[in-house]
């Protein structure tokens, strides 16, 4: 009897450590820890006046998460905490090749499908000589800058909707052949979003934060931000300008509230976010389309389709469905550079939140440079140049 209860009580604190760690991985914050190796690279340009604040977040492939937030939000005023909120911009993509993966998992849509079976006008595309095009042009060719087009649409300012963006990239002529060169631009991915649309038979939008948001528990990722998320979102400064100032390139447009004219969801760079958000998306890119056992895409098609370079081989840009490769590392920046990253073959996932300028300065260069090798070290990660 006294055996059995010695192994019922080794069996129940066994179980309570368990149930411990569990809660733990999922609540674990360091915010900023001045003997920390990475807390002493990101203040060390907080100090030195060249940015003035930023946020970084590591995950090992068990979920427990380490942030470090540092500076400010918004200077003098707010400090930098994982729910700052942020535009996320182009890291937008790779969220809405995610939609598209659960739509092929639902047998909705295949990348080889052709633009016009979801929207019909693409059927008279036309080359600049006004020549049809050698092949069809494909959702595949939208989801990986391989269209042919170049330059943009009204997309920017978020004043028009993604079938009114199809509609305008439908009516111009194509420059090159789909699938024969790399342009990136934003018309293609929100073209992308309208073929989504009409496959679900729902919006964007709500196909997004039903079968992506959710069931990350993403509470605070929305193309909308309501009134208390916009007391909670950063000021934007440039860096390494003496004394920092106010960011003032058209991107900090997105930043400004409220807005003139209604909003339309972007598929290409619309959504806002904040850190403790973001790093629940790259665990479930890390862990291969699974987070905390829910599946938000099957193995079989994160594997097959979105880990795996879409470009064809003739071209080198390391692109899949919205979404760069590079080497082991799934992920994206955004304009104003905020950027996510997932390690595919060891589960480790890391962010980086910042708000300065497209063109930044010298010193969000180096910091990124100096945050990815103090990431590396603690991570245990190999060295990755990465492209953008």
């Amino acid at each position: 009897m006294l055996n059995k209860t010695k192994r019922l009580t080794r069996m129940t604190t066994k179980a309570f450590l368990a149930a411990a760690l569990a809660v733990c991985a999922a609540t674990a914050v360091h915010a900023g820890d001045p003997t920390d190796g990475m807390a002493k690279v990101l203040n060390s340009y907080i100090s030195a006046g060249r940015i003035a604040g930023v946020v970084s977040v590591l995950s090992d492939t068990d979920y427990n998460v380490k942030f470090d937030c540092v500076g400010w939000a918004e200077r003098g005023k707010r400090k930098m905490t994982p729910d700052t909120l942020f535009a996320i911009f182009s890291m937008t993509k790779t969220f809405t090749g995610a939609a598209l993966m659960c739509a092929i998992d639902d047998g909705k849509l295949s990348l080889d499908d052709e633009v016009a079976k979801y929207l019909p006008e693409f059927a008279n595309v036309k080359m600049k000589d006004g020549s049809k095009p050698n092949r069809p042009l494909t959702i595949r060719h939208l989801t990986t800058h391989t269209t042919g087009w170049r330059g943009g649409t009204g997309v920017d300012n978020r004043d028009i909707s993604l079938r009114e963006v199809a509609r305008q990239l439908a009516a111009r002529p194509l420059s090159f052949q789909p699938g024969e060169t790399f342009a990136y631009g934003n018309a293609w991915i929100c073209t992308a979003a309208a073929c989504l649309e009409v496959a679900v038979g729902k919006p964007y939008e709500v196909f997004l934060k039903e079968r992506i948001l959710d069931p990350l528990g993403m509470k605070d990722t929305t193309f909308t931000p309501n009134a208390e998320q916009l007391t909670r979102l950063v000021c934007a400064y440039t860096s390494d300008d003496k004394p920092l100032r106010p960011a003032a390139d058209r991107c900090v447009q997105q930043l400004v509230f409220p807005k003139a004219k209604p909003v339309f969801p972007s598929a290409s760079g619309g959504l806002f976010s904040t850190p403790r958000d973001m790093i629940a998306f790259s665990q479930m890119l890390a862990h291969h389309g699974e987070w905390k056992g829910k599946t938000v895409i099957s193995r079989k098609t994160f594997d097959s389709i979105f880990a795996v370079k879409q470009t064809p081989a003739g071209i080198t840009q390391p692109y899949t469905c919205g979404s760069w490769l590079y080497g082991d590392w799934f992920g994206h920046e955004g304009a104003m550079r905020t950027d996510q990253r997932a390690n595919l073959r060891t589960g480790h996932s890391r962010v980086f939140f910042i708000q300065t300028e497209n063109k930044a300065g010298s010193a969000f260069f180096q910091l990124k440079k100096d945050w990815h090798a103090a990431a590396d070290k603690i991570q245990g990660t190999s060295p990755t140049t990465f492209g953008n």
